[in-house]
């Protein structure tokens, strides 16, 4: 059969429903035909020989939840989502899915949808993989008109989306309405993640872990903003949502770190909320947590929640108090100015020990001096400034008008 320049010539005028059957008849085996939501478009004729993942998705109209979940985690999606080749997949049984082959519908680098053969009746071979690409080919131009409908359903959930980050919906009970009328499902509680990279496809670099999440998101320049949700209520549910957005950070960020040239990926996230009306609190908080990772990327490693930033969550605003009241750190002047006169590191020294929090030890090894250097550097920080490190009240004001300085500078 792969010796046929087009297996489907002859067929081209027959519908998504017929070309099934053709396919089904040529590998004599069932085929199922999904969109790229995985909803059921059509399917062949079928005999007994079939599977319980196949039958539950033909009633259901949709492949069922553990049996994509169980795909997700095998890498079988990741497969097709990076591959024009066919995809023999081994038997599920756990999960009633039997032996098959899949191979997605693809328009240049868009995939439009999936076919999937079962293999029950008889192998599939090299020859059939041939057919499987055929019929890909083939499947195309009827699932282009499908595709348009989807993309405006989707174009009109992200304005949905940004309504919502706009804070343009007060009322939880009308949001609920608007997006069960988008067959929108939102869970509760959610917060909003901002992932930032420069030159960056970002929602093509992240479309199989978005896939896999069932995410609702909308990309803003180098930013793709995320609605992401947990279901259920109570004090484990928003614990289980901040796990969900930590793997899948872990998830992204690597995959999206390979494939930045320049600048760095930059990711933040806001508090948890079980009223929608409240999603332009976490959009805002997620935007505060990137800018202050971008800002100070060394001292916020690892961080990405907004209630985690600590310090650095007042940094901003006590900028702007600064400025609105003129105010200038005469100490931390006199500190600098010591050092351009005496090519010195004393500011520098005195950041790193606020940093240790104090400890001599870990502040010498980090500076490469010896401890007795470091203990003469702080008595003359101390007199050049006219401060006690020993003094609580002293330590912490300084701490955060060193950081302050270093924003300016950033800025």
């Amino acid at each position: 059969m792969s010796n046929q320049p087009n297996v489907f010539q002859q067929f081209q005028h027959a519908d998504i429903d017929e070309l099934a059957d053709v396919i089904g008849e040529l590998l004599q085996n069932p085929i199922t035909i999904e969109d790229a939501d995985h909803k059921l478009i059509a399917y062949s004729s079928h005999s007994e020989s079939t599977d319980q993942a196949r039958w539950s998705t033909i009633m259901g109209r949709r492949v069922p939840e553990k049996v994509l979940t169980r795909l997700w985690k095998d890498g079988v999606f990741q497969e097709l989502l990076t591959k024009d080749e066919p995809v023999h997949i081994p038997a599920k049984d756990e999960v009633g899915l039997g032996k098959r082959v899949a191979i997605a519908i693809r328009k240049g680098s868009e995939v439009l949808g999936y076919i999937w053969a079962i293999e029950v009746n008889r192998p599939i071979t090299e020859e059939d993989d041939d057919i499987l690409r055929q019929a890909a080919r083939a499947a195309v131009s009827r699932l282009v008109q499908r595709q348009g409908k989807r993309k405006a359903e989707e174009q009109r959930r992200k304005e949905f989306l940004w309504e919502l980050l706009l804070g343009n919906h007060s009322s939880d009970t009308l949001i609920r309405q608007k997006a069960e009328s988008l067959q929108l499902q939102l869970s509760t509680p959610y917060l909003i993640c901002i992932i930032e990279a420069a030159g960056t496809r970002l929602e093509q670099y992240l479309y199989p872990l978005l896939m896999r999440d069932k995410l609702l998101w909308v990309v803003d320049g180098n930013q793709i903003v995320l609605l992401i949700g947990q279901a259920g209520a109570g004090k484990q549910q928003d614990e289980a949502l901040v796990r969900k957005v930590k793997q899948f950070l872990a998830d992204s960020l690597g995959k999206l770190e390979s494939h930045v040239s320049e600048g760095q990926v930059t990711a933040g996230y806001g508090r948890s909320y079980k009223a929608y009306a409240d999603l332009v609190k976490s959009y805002r908080e997620a935007l505060h947590a990137v800018k202050i990772k971008r800002l100070f990327p060394q001292e916020t490693a690892g961080i990405h929640g907004y209630r985690e930033l600590g310090i650095y969550r007042y940094l901003l605003k006590l900028k702007q108090w600064d400025e609105e009241q003129g105010y200038e750190n005469e100490r931390l002047a006199r500190l600098k100015q010591y050092d351009a006169e005496n090519q010195t590191a004393m500011t520098e020294t005195l950041e790193t020990y606020l940093d240790a929090a104090g400890k001599v030890n870990i502040t010498a090894n980090r500076l490469h001096i010896h401890i007795n250097t470091l203990s003469y550097r702080l008595k003359r920080i101390e007199e050049i400034m006219q401060v006690d490190l020993e003094d609580m009240n002293q330590r912490v004001a300084l701490y955060l008008e060193l950081k302050l300085d270093k924003l300016n500078s950033e800025r």
